[in-house]
């Protein structure tokens, strides 16, 4: 083995300054995608979350917009998503179709056309969130039970 020219000197050093620079970047992309895993999941629980205050709950606009702060909190907990002022993202639907309090048997929560921001680096990336509905079968849906204020609706 000869010993490297004064003309290759510093060539390795170069090498693996390229070379980790895309090594960090890579790593930082699989980093990036582990959290909008966890993004995709909190959105899972978010959407289940909703459902089942709900159910609990009762039916009036003024409940709904408690639920929809409450799971706003929990799904920009992540970071990743921002709602903003957006009432659209999350819709309850109430089965049979203009069904009462009394008479509801099922509380479906939607969430829907949420986006996450990825931090890789060099490249700004907007991934959408599928969007993901959760049911849940009536229960209370009043927020006095038995003479008390019922704890998950306030």
């Amino acid at each position: 083995m000869c010993p490297p020219t004064r003309q290759q000197a510093g060539s390795a050093l170069v090498e693996f300054a390229l070379s980790l620079s895309v090594f960090f970047m890579a790593m930082i992309a699989v980093i990036e995608f582990a959290r909008f895993m966890i993004v995709m999941n909190t959105a899972v629980e978010a959407s289940r979350l909703a459902s089942r205050l709900a159910s609990v709950c009762d039916t009036g606009a003024v409940q709904q917009a408690r639920i929809r702060e409450r799971v706003r909190y929990f799904v920009e907990a992540s970071g990743q998503i921002v709602i903003g002022t957006r009432s659209d993202w999350l819709v309850f639907t109430y089965s049979p179709s203009n069904c009462t309090q009394a008479n509801c048997t099922l509380v479906e929560a939607s969430l829907r056309d949420l986006q996450a921001q990825l931090l890789i680096p060099v490249s700004a990336i907007t991934l959408p969130i599928p969007a993901y509905r959760s049911a849940q079968v009536r229960e209370a849906m009043s927020n006095v039970i038995a003479g008390e204020l019922n704890s998950s609706c306030s």
